[in-house]
């Protein structure tokens, strides 16, 4: 009577262990643990903390107890609750064999977060071999945990599985392709966390967040956060900003389109009016002396004279070259595209001192302004299409002329 007393007394003990065990550990062990782990100051612990990781831990002791005291305990002796006693041993293994990944993923999240920040990260896919661990472990469970449940060989599992290797490539179809479009991605450079990318076939445009083994995930300018699967890269195409991030200037290219009937050669009184600017004085006073040799020339037929749009061109090239603000390192120009039916082009094309976006626009506008409010101190005109209202003024006052004229 005695020894069956202690027989269920010993059950009793273990219950109690299993279930007071998580408390225990997240009400006085925890504590402890944060608090000598803060001291070290190391990334990795406090991630493990961020994560969850050792207060997942504390529910693992409970089958983990029951599972090794069961063990150790001979079951025979309970003849009422034998049977009861086995199946509670071979639960409480395969919670173990299916909690046991997680907490394996939660650690491996740590050391994703603690990466995350540094040049090591940036460079190579951490986050993409860390998931594709993660689909192996769980993998690896799931036909643990079969194996144990039906008291089999994993062997015989597996070679089950590889005749149904057309299904499972079925199933796994985006995953595989996924990964093998995750690692040409990162072995050609194609894109990294932090990219500014833009996929014109999807409408995406937007800062890269994350490049994860399946999938993408983009958060545009509005702050919307599009996801899409990494084998977009390798089927569309698509442009990548981060040269112009890296080398520290990003391009003004645009045309303003000069009416052609604006243009003319300097008469006195033009010459005199844009030689008083300072930004192109030394250039006109070269370029009378340059003309003038030349003219001198007896075997020419024809003089050369400066033009309003010469004049003009140089004024921006010097404007731009005085900018604080414009890359001198970086390509400036001022140049003529060919004539259309609208007029005469004239791009300018240059690179600011900055990538921000904001910035960036701020300069461009401000140079724009300045041009093309600079553009009538040069008797130049700038096309403009004609609005319903011109059209109806220029009716207007061919019929008051022919009014007139009658």
């Amino acid at each position: 009577m005695t020894h069956f007393f202690i027989n269920y007394l010993n059950l009793l003990i273990v219950f109690f262990l299993s279930v007071s065990a998580p408390f225990v550990f997240i009400k006085l062990i925890l504590p402890k643990i944060r608090k000598v782990l803060n001291k070290k100051n190391k990334k990795i612990f406090s991630n493990l903390i961020n994560v969850k990781f050792f207060y997942s831990t504390s529910f693992i002791f409970p089958p983990l107890i029951i599972l090794f005291s069961l063990k150790n305990i001979d079951i025979a002796q309970y003849e009422n609750i034998g049977k009861t006693l086995l199946l509670l041993q071979r639960v409480a293994g395969f919670i173990i064999i299916i909690y046991a990944p997680i907490l394996i993923n939660k650690f491996l999240s740590a050391i994703n977060l603690s990466f995350k920040s540094s040049l090591f990260f940036i460079r190579y896919p951490i986050n993409t071999y860390l998931q594709l661990i993660k689909l192996i472990i769980a993998i690896v469970s799931i036909v643990l945990a079969i194996c144990y449940l039906l008291n089999t060989s994993p062997w015989g599992i597996l070679s089950g599985i590889g005749a149904l290797g057309a299904i499972l490539l079925l199933v796994f179809k985006d995953t595989i392709l996924g990964l093998v479009a995750s690692i040409q991605v990162y072995s050609g450079n194609l894109i990294k966390e932090g990219d500014w990318i833009e996929l014109k076939n999807l409408d995406i445009d937007g800062e890269v967040l994350e490049v994860g083994l399946h999938r993408v995930k983009v958060k545009a300018w509005d702050n919307s956060v599009t996801t899409f699967p990494t084998a977009k890269f390798l089927e569309l195409t698509f442009k990548n900003w981060r040269n112009m991030q890296e080398s520290g200037g990003r391009r003004i290219k645009r045309n303003i389109i000069i009416k052609v009937s604006s243009i003319k050669f300097l008469n006195d009184q033009l010459l005199k009016k844009i030689s008083s600017l300072k930004l192109i004085n030394k250039y006109i006073q070269e370029k009378e002396n340059q003309i003038s040799k030349e003219n001198i020339n007896p075997k020419k037929n024809t003089t050369r004279k400066l033009t309003n749009i010469g004049c003009f061109r140089a004024y921006i090239k010097k404007y731009l070259e005085s900018n604080k603000y414009i890359n001198k390192d970086m390509t400036l120009m001022v140049r003529q595209r060919p004539l259309n039916q609208f007029g005469l082009p004239l791009e300018i094309y240059a690179f600011t001192a900055t990538t921000d976006w904001h910035e960036y626009e701020n300069i461009q506008s401000d140079i724009f302004d300045h041009i093309l409010a600079s553009i009538e101190f040069f008797e130049l005109s700038v096309y403009q299409s004609p609005s319903s209202q011109d059209i109806k003024k220029a009716l207007t006052n061919e019929g008051s002329s022919s009014n007139f004229n009658i």
